[in-house]
């Protein structure tokens, strides 16, 4: 599907909130015994004595925190990455059991497989160090659908509680996927908790910390300007990139795609998934730019110093010496988007050569747009030798001797676009296959030779 001349819907969250507890792979536990903690939860009086779960549960781990721990659990302990299964619940009861996070992750909470009349919510809460509680996200979805909740996990004490508000005693099973790889955008695996981008020009790294994860961006075209979406990974193949569009429509890989036809304002939503062909390996990485298309540039200045005594043209006619400088060259230039609006964080490069050197500077914009720079020349080594021209200045007539390196000078700006599919970057900015230089004039000495009345 050709995405640059489609207007992109405006993303609906219902279409993401939704996730599969199914997808997830949980180790089989066995059945436990319902533990309402009743006033024990709700006012947080801790039980002398956990309860005994049975023979069905002899296999599960119930230990009790020893008498040195800081937090004694509320509720019977259980292991995250099983399945385990609940039978004979009964309406506007509670189950209630904690599991432990050693190390910073992203804990997926699930509660599945209810059918018939049954509906029961899931909250996951946090057993503070100061002994208070907390809930750090609830799942409240409607009759028997799936209760998902993600949230980060410092290391530390939690409960799996869930309410019943409906049930015919019918089994139901639940658990915890850990996951301890995480990039820099955890989490967002749905829309709610999608990572926003900012206005100006993006670039991610990130990794799917299992074949279940899924990172999601949005980005707002604040103008309505064209975009530029470039994904590639050193592990390609492990990776599915898509843009909602009436639906997900998947992106080719190492390679610009232009989004155009985007009304002001309109928010654009990117996801990253796991390619179920490939086994999911949380060490390769991906990058994802989200770029403003630099349509244009304005306000474009490259010069010397305020006091450089110039040559004139009379004097140095082949080539002429556009830019004169003694040590350095001011540069300012804006970068604009197609609606004509100033781009944040994009980049633009002053390449100047001189001689065996050849040295390119690159900056980013400013919030405005804007870059602007000084750049020393470095070493000046002459090549133009003896070039004398006349000067006039309060009354006197001076005569210059000068000596100066030539060289060049061009800008570069990427578009983010490879407009031609020539698998390079487009570029816009000063010099080019027509121009591809303009002469630069380092003036290594000036001498005056003479000065008299005029």
């Amino acid at each position: 599907m050709q995405l640059s001349k489609v207007a992109l819907s405006v993303l609906a969250l219902a279409a993401f909130t939704h996730v599969h507890a199914k997808e997830y792979r949980l180790e089989r536990a066995g059945n436990v015994q319902i533990y309402s903690p009743s006033q024990n939860m709700m006012t947080k009086q801790i039980p002398e004595q956990l309860p005994q779960l049975g023979s069905e549960a002899s296999e599960l781990n119930f230990a009790v925190q020893n008498e040195t721990a800081a937090i004694i659990p509320l509720c019977p302990t259980l292991v995250t990455g099983n399945q385990y299964t609940l039978n004979g619940a009964t309406s506007g009861a509670a189950a209630c059991y904690h599991f432990e996070i050693s190390e910073r992750s992203k804990t997926t909470a699930l509660l599945f497989g209810q059918s018939g009349d049954t509906n029961v919510d899931l909250s996951v809460i946090k057993h503070n160090e100061d002994d208070s509680l907390t809930v750090i996200g609830a799942s409240t979805n409607a009759g028997t659908a799936d209760e998902v909740v993600i949230a980060l996990t410092e290391p530390g004490h939690y409960y799996w509680y869930m309410d019943v508000k409906e049930s015919d005693g019918s089994p139901f099973h639940f658990g915890a996927v850990v996951a301890t790889q995480l990039d820099a955008y955890e989490f967002n695996d749905t829309v709610a908790t999608a990572t926003t981008l900012s206005t100006g020009q993006n670039n991610i790294t990130g990794n799917l910390d299992s074949a279940n994860d899924i990172d999601l961006y949005q980005f707002t075209a604040v103008n309505g300007q064209d975009l530029a979406l470039n994904f590639n990974s050193n592990g390609a193949a492990d990776y599915i990139f898509e843009v909602f569009n009436n639906g997900w429509v998947a992106i080719s890989q190492n390679e610009p795609v232009p989004i155009s036809g985007l009304q002001a304002n309109q928010v654009i939503t990117m996801r990253v998934r796991a390619n179920s062909a490939v086994p999911n390996n949380p060490n390769n990485t991906y990058n994802l730019t989200v770029s403003s298309v630099v349509a244009s540039f304005s306000n474009n200045k490259v010069s010397g110093e305020s006091n450089v005594n110039r040559i004139p043209l009379a004097a140095q006619s082949n080539p002429y010496l556009t830019t004169q400088a003694y040590r350095n060259v001011s540069w300012g230039v804006t970068l604009l988007d197609s609606t004509g609006a100033p781009i944040e964080n994009a980049t633009a490069t002053l390449r100047i050569i001189k001689a065996n050197s050849d040295k390119r500077h690159t900056f980013t914009t400013d919030a405005n747009g804007r870059i602007s720079k000084t750049v020393n020349l470095g070493t000046c080594s002459p090549d133009i030798f003896n070039i004398e021209h006349t000067e006039y200045s309060y009354g006197y007539r001076n005569r210059w001797r000068s000596e100066v390196q030539l060289g060049g000078w061009q800008i570069l700006i990427p578009t983010n676009v490879d407009a031609d599919n020539d698998g390079v970057i487009d570029l816009i900015g000063v010099g080019g296959p027509n121009v591809p230089f303009v002469y630069l004039g380092h003036i290594c000495d000036q001498d005056l030779i003479s000065s008299v009345p005029s």
